[in-house]
């Protein structure tokens, strides 16, 4: 317990880049790296907003965490290695859509100019995303990874509903014909066959590197789908190995049914090199609603990482620098979990909230 006891506490005072880089070197120090290289990211991606004080409750409710948070930490893990990455959205001014597109833009093109992030396929689709006219929700969010050594891959998360002016599949559709993926737009319709009603889609994600390997994401929120269903539907992709995600589901939420309290998500990854087909496909099930305490779900994450064969103390480790309380009173810090199994190898990540705001963080994203 002397690890949860000496995590960082927030004051009045404490600041989100006091709290964002305390968490973070604790984390990349437990798992044996440098802090220097990953804490100087996320500094930049904190600035200038995260000199402000946290507050006790959000003044933009951000849509990284379910309690408004605007930090998140994961932890990737395989055999292959561990990987741990931020995930900001940068506050803006005020809480208004147009002052959010302001910051998030603001922080592209420091992270363009200090880390060499490639932003010419943001720039091509930038004003679908970022519309003058009546915007509306999130404007980006920002995600890198905090390797201990060279510069940290940079993504953004954009927003296809970002108003009201074009569905959220048309400015998907088009996006994905003006960076070239135009032939994948059938592969994105028939992935969401019950309708972009029941399998919305929600994030538009762009890797900010050059390359035939750079990524394009399209993600969807699933109302009223098992993950078995999605397992199948997710045969579409290069590289999927099917019969894994139910029983991954099940064992995380504790139920066999569809995950109604909080509706499922996953995404279809595109590259050049892998042409109009899903290069790859990943679910990433809620976990902070499906049980009474961080430590149930910190049990369930546990048991299927021994059968994947996946390094649970590494895992539990960088819990407890997470954590600043103790895991049974409350079931806000991890948000969600992702698998995928490819070529026989497994891979799970793990994504913790920092709870500024709530331990019992609510229901969010219902259907309407």
């Amino acid at each position: 317990m002397s690890s949860l006891r000496s995590a960082p506490r927030i004051s009045a005072s404490t600041t989100f880049s006091d709290y964002a880089v305390t968490t973070a070197t604790r984390l990349l120090g437990s798992a044996g790296w440098e802090a220097e290289q990953g804490t100087r990211a996320l500094r930049r991606m904190l600035s200038p907003w995260g000199a402000r004080r946290i507050g006790t409750r959000p003044g933009w409710h951000s849509d990284v965490c379910a309690d408004g948070s605007p930090i998140e930490f994961s932890a990737a893990f395989s055999r292959e290695g561990l990987r741990i990455r931020a995930l900001v959205e940068a506050l803006p001014d005020r809480s208004h859509p147009s002052s959010a597109q302001k910051a998030a833009l603001a922080l592209t093109r420091g992270l363009t100019r200090d880390y060499g992030a490639a932003d010419d396929r943001l720039a091509e689709v930038s004003d679908l995303f970022l519309p003058d006219e009546d915007p509306t929700g999130f404007a980006m969010m920002h995600a890198a990874d905090l390797a201990p050594t060279g510069d940290p891959e940079i993504k953004v998360y954009l927003n296809p509903n970002a108003n009201a002016v074009m569905t959220g599949s048309e400015r998907t559709r088009a996006a994905l014909d003006r960076l070239g993926f135009t032939k994948a737009w059938a592969a994105v319709r028939e992935y969401a066959g019950r309708g972009f009603d029941l399998d919305r889609i929600v994030y538009f994600g762009l890797d900010l590197t050059d390359g035939p390997e750079s990524r394009v994401k399209v993600y969807f929120r699933h109302y009223d789908a098992s993950a078995a269903e999605l397992d199948a539907r997710m045969e579409i992709s290069l590289q999927h190995e099917a019969g894994f995600l139910g029983a991954f589901c099940r064992q995380l939420t504790g139920s066999d049914s569809e995950v109604r309290a909080q509706p499922l998500v996953s995404n279809l990854t595109f590259t050049a090199a892998g042409g109009d087909q899903p290069v790859s496909a990943t679910l990433y099930v809620p976990l902070w609603l499906h049980s009474a305490s961080d430590r149930t779900v910190r049990d369930r994450v546990s048991a299927v990482m021994r059968e994947m064969g996946l390094p649970v103390g590494g895992y539990r480790t960088l819990l407890n620098q997470m954590a600043r309380r103790p895991l049974s009173s409350g079931r806000g810090i991890h948000t969600y979990a992702s698998a995928r199994v490819q070529h026989g190898r497994a891979r799970l990540t793990t994504y913790w909230s920092p709870e500024l705001y709530d331990r019992y963080p609510p229901a969010r994203y219902q259907r309407g």
